[in-house]
């Protein structure tokens, strides 16, 4: 029977037979923000240049800066999923995931349960604990300064019914490449309250979906924030070399 060692030194084997795929967008001052959310910034407080041992910045941002996380007390306010990103189990955020092209739709489209349908008939079920990643091709639209606010400009996203269907087959979470999981033109937020109310957590603002197969593992963890609405996240996919 393999030791414990041996079993380690085997998966480590196995992950050097696939490549990672980077999906967070850098941090950097500029980027395209909520209008009513903290923007990201930096400020030096220590530096080589002027005599000090090491190099360190401060850091000025929301929760809900870049690529990250919203935790279910982001939109839940009680009941059993009115919880933080500090709670949120980090085996939920690390699986298989399906990435569902859908840059076909344009400004305020809507995904729907028979498009996530057919998209199961052709390439697998999405099955419980999978994770879902939305490609809308609206990454193309981060850029830093005045050029990014067309990032913010009628996004597409998910539908209130598209959203049921994902709960009912009981994935672990959500992602996009948009501000938000719901499309901008959907004011009361369906897809939210649909996902988060059922404990599956959303990650938006990602980036290179493009460059994932119809099924890969993902990984998406947070900073540990008691309390936190959410996070931001380094998220990562595994694939095949």
């Amino acid at each position: 029977m393999p030791s414990d060692g041996e079993e380690l030194l085997a998966l480590a084997g196995l992950l050097r037979d696939y490549r990672w795929v980077d999906l967070s967008h850098t941090l950097e001052e500029g980027i395209p923000a909520w209008p009513t959310h903290a923007r990201f910034g930096r400020t030096l407080y220590e530096s080589y240049e002027y005599g000090d041992l090491a190099l360190h910045y401060g850091l000025t941002m929301g929760e809900h800066t870049g690529t990250h996380l919203d935790a279910p007390i982001h939109f839940v306010r009680s009941g059993p999923a009115h919880y933080g990103v500090d709670e949120v189990p980090l085996d939920r955020l690390a699986g298989r995931a399906a990435t569902i092209d859908a840059t076909d739709l344009g400004p305020d489209g809507l995904l729907s349960a028979d498009r996530i349908r057919a998209w199961e008939e052709e390439h697998g079920r999405i099955g419980a604990g999978d994770g879902v990643l939305i490609r809308y091709g609206w990454e193309d639209r981060w850029a830093t300064g005045p050029e990014g606010r067309r990032f913010l400009d009628d996004w597409p996203g998910l539908g209130e019914e598209a959203a049921q269907h994902l709960v009912k087959r009981g994935v672990s979470l959500v992602g996009c490449d948009t501000m938000s999981i719901d499309a901008k033109a959907s004011g009361e937020s369906p897809a939210h309250y649909a996902l988060l109310g059922n404990e599956v957590y959303i990650v938006e603002n990602l980036r290179n979906l493009d460059r994932l197969p119809p099924f890969c593992l993902f990984v998406a963890f947070p900073l540990k924030i008691r309390g936190g609405s959410g996070s931001p996240v380094r998220a990562a996919a595994l694939v095949p070399r």
